[in-house]
């Protein structure tokens, strides 16, 4: 971390940064490298995931009636739970959280588990190999809002 001499505010040789004063501490190089990677793996685990339920919901679609429209169902869900969640992570950035939108995501994500979950059935072990990538997708997702809350100064309770 990177300190100061201090401002006139400060007390006589001061050196701690007016960011670790905010409880926040100053983001390195690697910070910023380790934000990239985990940034990275997130997109890849979602792009895998999108990827992998695309034709089980797309096939579960046509038996359904769906038609042509049938292309364009999974693609919607998963835009909607890309959008809510990030129209989430910035809205509490931003310190004015609506989690309703957060609830919402989770219900699509919970929906295209169970759309996957019915092309394994009824093999158990099918059933629970469609639930992986979106609950790791799930945990990463959280881990990030919970960053930006602290961040933010949120807490559940406000």
């Amino acid at each position: 971390m990177r300190h100061h001499q201090g401002t006139a505010a400060d007390p006589p040789g001061s050196a701690t940064a007016p960011e670790e004063k905010k409880g926040i501490p100053e983001l390195t190089r690697v910070h910023f490298w380790l934000i990239g990677l985990v940034t990275f793996g997130a997109v890849v685990i979602a792009g895998i995931g999108f990827a992998g339920s695309y034709n089980a919901v797309r096939k579960l679609a046509v038996t359904k009636g769906f038609g042509t429209f049938a292309y364009w169902f999974p693609i919607g869900i998963d835009a909607g739970i890309v959008v809510l969640l990030g129209l989430d992570l910035l809205l509490t950035w931003l310190r004015i959280p609506f989690p309703l939108l957060r609830q919402a995501a989770w219900l699509l994500t919970a929906a295209t588990i169970a759309f996957n979950a019915a092309a394994a059935w009824p093999d158990p072990l099918g059933v629970g190999m469609h639930a992986v990538i979106p609950v790791l997708f799930v945990v990463a997702v959280e881990a990030a809002r919970h960053a930006v809350g602290r961040i933010a100064d949120i807490t559940a309770d406000k």
